[in-house]
């Protein structure tokens, strides 16, 4: 059992970590990633180098730190609007919860949207890799276990395979809510209409793939 000296300690270290995500966060969208560095940090909360690379080393798991935090404040916040009797209304209303989000947190959808441009083609480190290759596995489980329980309630098609549906929902949404938050005003104004009915439009797309309906007429 840790002594309460060393529980103190690391709830010091914790703390501090989380300052230094939100000032590389905060950063990182001003200047892009390619445009910080480790001294920019430092100099964003008042520390040397030397006391910054005590919590991490590089510039690009500093980067995969932030990318971690707010995919799991973002699947954190619309998995907790997993609601409703059937499967179809827990995920209706799940992805109802991904376009709030966009609205009151733009800023985690272009943080993400900057971090899938830079790291397009690979990762660093194969260490960076690894762990973030598991944390994707087991952030956000929620849309194949609706979709596997739709199947066994008869809200959603049966013929789906649950792994694969759910990436293409994630991926869709992920793509439409970062355009949304990084271009949403310009869209407002270039194609005359509001984002917050395109996003409405696009989870109306996504629940009438899900319905039963779907795979009849698919078959026929």
């Amino acid at each position: 059992m840790k002594s309460r000296w060393e529980q103190e300690l690391e709830e010091q270290r914790n703390k501090r970590r989380q300052e230094i995500i939100l000032a590389a966060q905060e950063l990182f969208l001003e200047k892009d990633l390619p445009g910080v560095t480790m001294k920019d940090i430092g100099h964003q909360l008042g520390i040397s180098r030397v006391t910054l690379y005590k919590y991490y080393n590089s510039i690009d798991e500093l980067a995969f730190e932030v990318q971690m935090k707010v995919l799991d404040d973002l699947f954190r916040f619309v998995d907790s609007h997993k609601i409703g009797e059937r499967a179809e209304e827990k995920m209706r209303n799940l992805l109802l919860a991904w376009q709030d989000f966009t609205q009151t947190s733009s800023s985690h959808l272009r943080f993400i949207g900057l971090f899938d441009h830079y790291y397009r083609e690979k990762y660093p480190t194969r260490e960076l890799e690894e762990k973030y290759r598991i944390f994707i596995q087991n952030v956000f489980p929620s849309p194949v276990q609706l979709i596997q329980e739709g199947i066994q309630d008869g809200s959603i098609r049966p013929d789906l395979d649950p792994a694969k549906s759910s990436a293409m929902i994630a991926n869709t949404m992920m793509s439409m809510t970062q355009r949304m938050a990084s271009r949403g005003n310009i869209l407002r104004v270039e194609q005359e209409i509001d984002p917050g009915e395109m996003m409405r439009q696009l989870i109306d797309m996504i629940m009438a793939y899900l319905k039963p309906e779907a795979s009849s007429i698919r078959s026929s």
